[in-house]
């Protein structure tokens, strides 16, 4: 489609728009879909699993049919290049840091009760919640982080598209049940944070670590609720007594007034641990300049071959000078050694 294909910041919000709504029927399908395979437990890692693959599938045809590439994954954000193992880790590092940093807080604050379910069937719920919050985290950052963010990005600009990005996040968190104007707020700075991050490296990996480890951390290391649900702590859970602003109450620390503050001190080391990231995937590429120059057409012929006897001249082809100046032959330097020898001894 003529209409979709070039550059312009026009069309690239046109592609936007189709990206956004192609976000909306992946997961409608998804959600019908997983029905038909699980009903139970397994549920929402069937749904976030279908969901990655529609994503991936819908994101990826419109690469290659509206841009001008052959690796359509590079376009959703899934670079596959070297180093992306310690990426992902070092995301992973730092949101597991906030997350760790936001409960010492709230639990010097008020009063943090453990309890903790020691059965093999809530161990079993651990290892499924896990991969469950693993690919929920995937899917979110493929949709929110992916193919349409950047056409936003070349529509309007890195800033724009980063503030607008965390306002529609923020606006969103405002359906869930229970969310406070709080947990608004949060949302808003998470989508922040990880559109930074995006920016900075040019792919998911550390975006993909920063959330799951979020994820992980709150609901099944330190057991408490992720936007209110209590799903992910199967074994340990943990309650904390206080003020809402401080705890987040049943909403958990993502309605914190303290993870507001942690998350905005962890947009300054996210720009320091990723300096080197942004160096090497952020700089423009550098292309040649000048005019070709073709040595071997017809207009430049090859200089004819030089007798040795010959006093050797610059080499000039087809524009070439040589300018390094070239040793003589041994025949001129014995000439002209005999020749000075000659008028030395005539003057004497």
């Amino acid at each position: 489609m003529s209409l979709l294909r070039g550059p312009g910041r026009g069309r690239a919000f046109l592609r936007f728009l189709l990206a956004v709504a192609w976000l909306v029927i992946a997961y409608f399908l998804a959600d019908k879909s997983a029905h038909g395979f699980s009903r139970g437990e397994a549920f929402p890692l069937v749904r976030n699993l279908f969901d990655i693959f529609l994503l991936i599938v819908g994101y990826g045809y419109m690469a290659l049919a509206w841009e001008d590439t052959r690796q359509p994954l590079n376009t959703l954000g899934l670079v596959a290049r070297s180093g992306r193992e310690r990426e992902f880790a070092l995301g992973a590092a730092l949101g597991w840091g906030m997350v760790t940093a936001t409960m010492l807080v709230i639990a010097l604050g008020g009063h943090f009760y453990v309890q903790i379910w020691n059965s093999p069937h809530a161990w079993g719920l651990l290892v499924l919640q896990t991969l469950t919050l693993a690919a929920g985290a995937l899917a979110e950052e493929i949709a929110f982080r992916g193919y349409a963010f950047q056409k936003l990005v070349q529509a309007i600009g890195p800033f724009s598209a980063t503030v607008l990005a965390g306002i529609i996040f923020g606006l969103l968190r405002m359906e869930t049940p229970g969310a406070s104007s709080a947990a608004m707020w949060v949302s808003g700075v998470a989508a922040v944070l990880l559109s930074v991050a995006y920016l900075r490296t040019r792919a998911l990996w550390v975006c993909w670590g920063i959330h799951f480890a979020w994820l992980v951390s709150i609901g099944i290391i330190f057991g408490q609720p992720l936007a209110g649900s209590r799903q992910a702590s199967s074994v340990i859970q943990s309650y904390v007594d206080g003020p809402t602003w401080l705890t987040g109450s049943e909403y958990g620390p993502e309605a914190s007034l303290v993870t507001l503050i942690v998350m905005l001190i962890g947009l300054y080391v996210l720009g320091r641990i990723t300096r080197d990231l942004a160096w090497k995937y952020n700089q423009p590429e550098l292309k040649p300049a000048g005019i070709a120059m073709d040595l071997t057409h017809p207009m430049h012929p090859a200089p004819p071959p030089v007798a040795a006897s010959a006093p050797v001249q610059p080499a000039i082809v087809g524009g070439l000078v040589q300018i390094a100046p070239l040793a003589a032959p041994a025949s001129q330097e014995t000439a002209s050694s005999s020749s000075q020898e000659g008028e030395q001894q005539a003057g004497k």
